[in-house]
């Protein structure tokens, strides 16, 4: 019996196209580990629209986004420790609930710089949290200035605001989204906003406040850096509940040059236990 051998160069061109044919085969230094690919530890049950945000976890989570949809993943050590914080967002939440079983107990308490989440039953390794904003879930830093509307007016939302001192912060749930917790006269809230129209706006502001709570003394000036430009004086408003909101209009303020401002909320007296809550302030931009 006769065998003919291959010749050695081509065996080694048919090693190399083999190997070019092999999935994990790299090229130039490159493999396909690069490529966007569903990663072998996603958690079940999450959509495939949602993707990883590094920028977003932690040691604590993991954090996928689909569109205006949070999905956090709490790690080994959070599900053991029942907790863990997340950044705020400047975004209103629509509801938040475990996606396995949305009547599980899942605690929620959103401080002046960071949410914090908490249950008391054992979950899974892979229980997954759903959090649903109304819009966009924002970092602060990356809140632009307000633009006006067509007709010049403004409105300002509380996700925007930012808030400083001790206890006011951004209270983001369906049945508040408001600016509140306003218990220390010394905390204020501001808004960056652009007025493209110089002349006079009346402002009015959309605030709650509890049975007895109203009567406290408040300022809104509009700033433009270092430099006050306008300043309005008004007081809060009864309105029978911290989440009966009511517009309150104050009056008028009038600027003389169009540009970026920030509009500054601060208390002067605190009537009773807090000053009020706030959710929106208008400015409407007046003829004369």
């Amino acid at each position: 019996m006769h065998f003919t051998f291959p010749n050695p160069f081509r065996l080694i061109a048919i090693a190399a196209l083999v190997v070019a044919c092999v999935p994990n085969a790299t090229v130039s230094g490159q493999s396909n580990d690069s490529i966007p690919s569903r990663p072998i530890d996603r958690p079940s049950g999450l959509p495939d629209a949602a993707m990883r945000v590094p920028s977003l976890g932690s040691d604590a989570l993991n954090v996928y986004r689909d569109g205006q949809t949070l999905w956090l993943l709490p790690s080994p050590e959070s599900i053991e420790a029942r907790s863990f914080h997340l950044p705020r967002f400047c975004a209103p939440i629509r509801s938040l609930n475990w996606h396995d079983d949305a009547k599980r107990d899942l605690g929620f308490v959103p401080e002046p710089d960071h949410w914090r989440f908490s249950w008391k039953a054992a979950v899974a390794a892979e229980a997954l949290i759903k959090v649903v904003f109304d819009g966009a879930p924002l970092l602060p830093d990356e809140v632009s200035p307000t633009e006006p509307a067509g007709d010049g007016s403004v409105m300002l939302h509380a996700h925007h605001a930012s808030t400083f001192g001790e206890k006011l912060r951004f209270e983001p749930q369906w049945y508040k989204n408001t600016v509140g917790y306003w218990t220390v006269a010394k905390d204020y809230a501001t808004w960056e906003l652009k007025l493209d129209q110089p002349g006079r706006y009346s402002v009015a502001v959309l605030q709650g406040c509890g049975e007895g709570q109203g009567g406290s003394d408040a300022l809104i000036s509009i700033r433009d850096g270092a430099s006050t430009v306008a300043e309005l004086p008004f007081q809060t408003i009864d309105t029978g509940h911290f989440q009966n909101f009511r517009w309150n209009h104050l009056g008028d303020i009038t600027v003389t040059k169009s540009g970026t401002y920030q509009l500054r909320i601060e208390a002067k007296r605190i009537a009773k236990g807090a000053l009020f809550d706030v959710r929106a302030i208008h400015l409407v931009k007046q003829a004369k």
